[in-house]
């Protein structure tokens, strides 16, 4: 029997069964077609506005209304879907904004294609809250649920990014998130030279950014992305954010670390990939801790989203 404890860890995340209740507000929440998709869920408050595609289970669109999208969209995959009865060998990259259980290190490479992009199903839940929630994978026995909420003013989206343990034992997951960016003028995470890492972050095997590309600013590391050749860095600043910034607008996501739990990746809850043309973005991801999930639970890894000129 399950029950309806919660255990909360700041802003951070939540292990629980019950559900989560937001205000609500003049949000608008309709059906659009987006890029040859229909039926797609839009949010917008008439500042910024949000689509979410169902049939790939991802955001795909997140800027102010009338301008430019700040997420990276792959073209070549446009109202495109991932048949799941017969999957390349390649991954589908679609861009946009998604979930992976991590450490990738227990999974390897290609994603799960159920996860990683298959439909999803969406209700709203009020009116400027959506749920969506993924397929099962026979392959890691999780799933997916996500809750956006969408500030009533301003630019500001919650999610509550919820991963089902759908086996029959204990399972340690992590919950990531993965926001791909429209190449930036640069991408920035806090310097923090209290921690793990004694140049205050942390540079992935075999990655680290071409000469120039990165440079240690007041308390900011800045990197920009190289045409030529990809790299990764990561950090365990209390702080929890990760912005880019492009033409004048500065997207910022972040979440609250706790000091106390074991994060993936040696440690790292903050983390950025620059990847090389011809497919032109960054990536600015978020780690939940590494909590042990029991069967028919779910832990809930809780991130913000904002804009700024």
């Amino acid at each position: 029997m399950i029950t309806r404890r919660e255990w909360l860890t700041g802003m951070g995340g939540i292990l629980m069964m019950g559900g989560t209740t937001l205000a609500n507000g003049a949000v608008t929440t309709k059906q659009v077609s987006y890029k040859g998709w229909d039926d797609c869920t839009l949010l917008t408050n008439k500042v910024v506005e949000l689509i979410f595609v169902p049939q790939i289970g991802r955001i795909m669109r997140y800027g102010y209304v009338g301008e430019a999208n700040l997420l990276w969209e792959n073209e070549a995959l446009a109202g495109k879907t991932t048949d799941l009865k017969a999957v390349n060998a390649d991954w589908q990259n679609y861009g946009g904004d998604k979930l992976w259980p991590a450490p990738q290190a227990v999974w390897g490479w290609p994603p799960d294609p159920v996860m990683d992009s298959g439909a999803h199903t969406i209700k709203t839940l009020s009116g400027n809250r959506v749920q969506t929630m993924g397929q099962k994978s026979p392959k890691h026995n999780l799933r997916f649920r996500r809750e956006i909420t969408l500030d009533t003013k301003g630019t500001g989206v919650t999610f509550v990014n919820s991963v089902f343990n759908t086996g029959e034992k204990e399972a340690e997951w992590s919950v990531w998130e993965v926001a791909q960016v429209v190449s930036p003028n640069v991408v920035i995470m806090p310097l923090h030279k209290g921690g793990k890492f004694p140049t205050g972050y942390y540079t992935f095997k075999d990655a680290d950014p071409a000469e120039g590309k990165l440079k240690i600013v007041g308390n900011e590391v800045r990197v920009e992305r190289d045409a030529k050749r990809s790299s990764k860095i990561g950090s365990d600043s209390p702080l929890g954010w990760i912005a880019s910034e492009k033409s004048g607008t500065r997207f910022e996501i972040s979440h609250k670390p706790d000091p106390k739990a074991t994060y993936p990746d040696d440690g790292c809850h903050l983390e950025i990939y620059t990847n090389p043309d011809p497919l032109a973005y960054v990536e600015m991801e978020l780690l939940s801790p590494l909590v042990t999930i029991a069967p028919g639970e779910r832990y809930a890894h809780i991130t913000r989203w904002k804009l700024s000129k």
